[in-house]
């Protein structure tokens, strides 16, 4: 197997004889007044393009207005004052182009005034964003948008034939969008592939490079594996921690055990940082019952205080530390608690920061009791199962350990059951949701024990959190990535984003950046520009 991949890594190489790095930045947008100096830092870490928007409807806000490109204008001269390369993205059309499906010759004459207006100053354009995502498509639909690509291509050709038309940036690689837009048609019209595999919060190693080549395999498979490869966005957050679902929370804790009237919790980290859990545990303090107490533990010290603590909590996310499965589960087994919040509850162990086990039921936990939960696969072909804008409500249970009313339910993607509990062993959802078959299907559960073990699990199906990413493991991945893309020849990869905005502490969107919002460097940009041999 691993000769096998090393085989299709050596192939994939060869579809790019040189490959580059830049990075995606709103420099028209809230980077515009910092731009001057963000330019000149790209240029020093060796990023060679910038990919940033040109959204139609600041260009042309009514169809009778004329096009203003003052603000894109000082962009570009800026950028060849330093020498790097601009990547328009259009799209973000006005609300009067809506659908653009319906205004096609509307959206034709934009694109035909973007190139028209650079000719011989942009080498590239990238049409649309993340047009399988509702956000940036309403309803995304690849009939739809065949049309779209085909008119920005006809009119990229008509304008500026050397201007190379690049496919708006897939959210992740969507192998069934891209599929249908084969299907539709749309080989001929556009020029390079783009696709956006964010793999945050995990590394990209095992999931960054199975994903590309996956998609590099599905464009052969249509005769267009010679095609070229970009990332225009790929990056890792560095927002502070916070605790999501916290009344959900502090319910589990009190269904497990009604009469606790203070709690002794241990927060672990899976990626052996002794800092990164402490903002969680500081937020789990002030929530927590008069008396209690909550800390960050590392994975090394943890299993030397188990006897010290009531509860666990593991990360908001889909795994658990390779190290701590023994220990913990001897942990609920004498009657301790697990709270084990977003999705499926060791989906994924990790040691030394990278995947070591990929199973839904990883083998070292099959011992454990509560490990009896079962993933419903109720969406989106069950025709009997949840809508999948269902959201679960607070059951009597959680009603009961003081979980209030939530009117628009708690959104939950994994579901849980006690199919497999042992005599004495309880199964008490916490959060239910029905489906269409009348089946009540539980998003938030307690697994409360009374066999062999004696403790309790708390897990919820919900991972609206991914999690946070240290700023030393951002650094540590954009380099990774570095790697990732010149093993398999990607052309070029835009790390997603230059300027972390910094508004909301907390707001993962905010702090994507590789450097702070006062241009501060974060060690991602200094680890880029030692890698990528900058001045």
């Amino acid at each position: 197997m691993k000769c096998a991949i090393a085989v299709c890594c050596l192939a994939l190489s060869a579809y790019c004889d040189e490959v580059s790095f830049g990075v995606a930045a709103h420099l028209t947008d809230h980077e515009f007044d910092t731009r001057e100096r963000a330019l000149e830092m790209m240029r020093q870490a060796g990023l060679s393009s910038v990919r940033t928007d040109f959204p139609w409807d600041r260009i042309q806000p009514s169809p009778d207005a004329p096009f203003d490109f003052s603000r894109y204008d000082q962009v570009v001269a800026d950028a060849e004052r330093v020498g790097v390369e601009v990547v328009p993205l259009v799209g973000f059309p006005p609300k009067w182009a809506l659908p653009v499906a319906d205004h096609l010759p509307e959206w034709r004459r934009f694109v035909k005034e973007v190139l028209k207006r650079y000719r011989g100053r942009i080498f590239a354009v990238e049409v649309w964003n993340e047009e399988n995502h509702p956000g940036f498509w309403p309803n995304p639909n690849p009939v739809d948008f065949a049309p779209v690509m085909r008119a920005a291509f006809e009119s990229a050709r008509e304008t500026d034939p050397s201007v190379r038309v690049v496919l708006g940036g897939l959210a992740g690689v969507d192998i069934s969008y891209i599929r249908a837009l084969y299907n539709e048609g749309c080989k001929p019209y556009f020029d390079v592939m783009a696709v956006h595999p964010y793999t945050w919060p995990e590394p990209p190693e095992g999931s960054l490079d199975v994903q590309l080549m996956a998609l590099r395999k599905l464009m052969a498979e249509f005769g267009d594996g010679d095609k070229p490869i970009w990332i225009t966005e790929i990056g890792w957050p560095t927002q502070k921690a916070t605790l999501p679902l916290h009344n959900l929370f502090l319910a589990g804790l009190k269904a497990a055990r009604p009469t606790q009237e203070a709690w002794r919790i241990g927060y672990v980290d899976i990626c052996e940082d002794e800092a990164k859990g402490a903002d969680l545990a500081e937020q789990m303090q002030s929530i927590l019952p008069q008396g209690s107490t909550a800390r960050a533990y590392s994975v090394r010290e943890l299993p030397s205080r188990l006897g010290e603590l009531d509860a666990v909590v593991f990360p908001y996310g889909e795994a658990g530390h390779l190290d701590l499965i023994e220990p913990v589960a001897q942990f609920v087994k004498n009657g301790g608690v697990l709270v084990d919040f977003g999705g499926c509850p060791l989906w994924f162990t990790y040691k030394g920061g990278r995947h070591v086990e990929k199973s839904p039921s990883g083998r070292a936990w099959r011992e454990l009791a509560w490990e009896a939960f079962r993933v419903n696969v109720i969406w989106p072909n069950a025709k009997n199962g949840l809508d999948r804008k269902a959201k679960t409500l607070a059951t009597a249970a959680a009603t009961a350990a003081g979980l209030k009313f939530e009117p628009n339910g708690f959104a939950c993607f994994r579901f849980f059951d006690g199919a497999r509990l042992k005599p004495g062993d309880r199964f008490i959802p916490l959060t239910t949701a029905k489906g269409k078959n009348g089946r009540e299907y539980a998003g938030a559960a307690l697994y409360q024990f009374d066999s062999d073990y004696k403790g309790a699990v708390v897990v919820v199906g919900n991972c609206v959190e991914k999690g946070c990413t240290t700023e030393s493991e951002q650094a540590r991945y954009l380099v990774a990535t570095v790697d990732i893309a010149r093993r398999l020849g990607i052309e070029r990869t835009f790390f997603y984003e230059f300027q972390s905005n910094e508004k909301d502490p907390f707001y993962s969107e905010d702090h994507f950046g590789m450097v702070h919002r006062d241009l501060a460097p974060k060690p991602g940009y200094l680890a880029l520009k030692e890698k990528l041999g900058g001045k």
